[in-house]
């Protein structure tokens, strides 16, 4: 078995050792007890994997050296943003996490008015490391080579007046939803989509009045009712199952 290391943009160079990065090198060797001839992938996060050949391994440190690079994306045809607002305890942690598995190109973390969880500037920071730090476990994870960007969370209105002239494919699911997700007409060729999400207690009348000026399409699933880490997750596996590549 091969094990994947996001290894940040420039690999190295082909037949050149070169020394692993501290958390590599612990989580290959400290952690997954690799040893000297075993190989692993490393991938840089803007759509490249090499495989390497560990040749050299000391008690802090160890070397390798690349022997391949791979040429084969997994990236999904689609570009699809997720605006999720702010869930409590470990919920964002599962639905970034998932997200990323599914395919999806962007996320942007948002404030609602009914959002539960606030954030003070050194605690967002603080959430966006951890959040970068999942991204790129769940890319290692399923095979993805392109880490999806990750925005700092901002308020919701601000977000809405930034999508205003935005040309993508704009959905925002809402249990009363007057357009049924099944009835979306196809997106156009190369057109961006965008998917906003709710907090636990929903939209208020204000932000869903300000997404309608804002161009957004109030779209309902289906009969039932999802949880804010579900509904975003559901839809983009609708959106890849009849547009993407599942």
């Amino acid at each position: 078995m091969s094990f994947r290391f996001y290894y940040a943009a420039p690999l190295p160079a082909m037949h050149h050792p070169f020394e692993l990065p501290n958390d590599i090198f612990h989580h290959a060797v400290n952690v997954l007890r690799l040893r000297e001839s075993h190989e692993i992938r490393l991938f840089d996060g803007v759509g490249n994997q090499a495989h390497a050949q560990l040749t050299q391994i000391e008690k802090k440190s160890a070397h390798a050296i690349l022997t391949a690079i791979d040429a084969i994306s997994v990236e999904p045809p689609l570009s699809i943003t997720l605006a999720q607002c702010l869930s409590v305890g470990d919920k964002m942690d599962w639905t970034i996490e998932k997200a990323v598995e599914l395919g999806v190109t962007r996320i942007t973390p948002l404030f609602s008015a009914k959002s539960q969880i606030k954030l003070t500037p050194e605690r967002a920071t603080k959430k966006v490391e951890h959040w970068q730090r999942i991204i790129v476990a769940a890319c290692a994870q399923c095979g993805r080579n392109v880490l999806p960007q990750l925005d700092a969370p901002q308020p919701l209105t601000r977000f809405l007046d930034t999508q205003k002239s935005q040309p993508s494919l704009k959905l925002m699911l809402h249990p009363n939803g007057a357009v049924p997700f099944k009835t979306l007409s196809t997106p156009s060729e190369n057109q961006e989509i965008t998917l906003l999400i709710g907090p636990e207690g929903g939209f208020d009348d204000k932000e869903l009045a300000h997404a309608q000026v804002s161009a957004f399409t109030n779209t309902v699933l289906g009969p039932r009712v999802l949880r804010t880490e579900s509904a975003g997750l559901a839809a983009i596996a609708a959106l890849n199952a009849v547009w993407g590549d599942f």
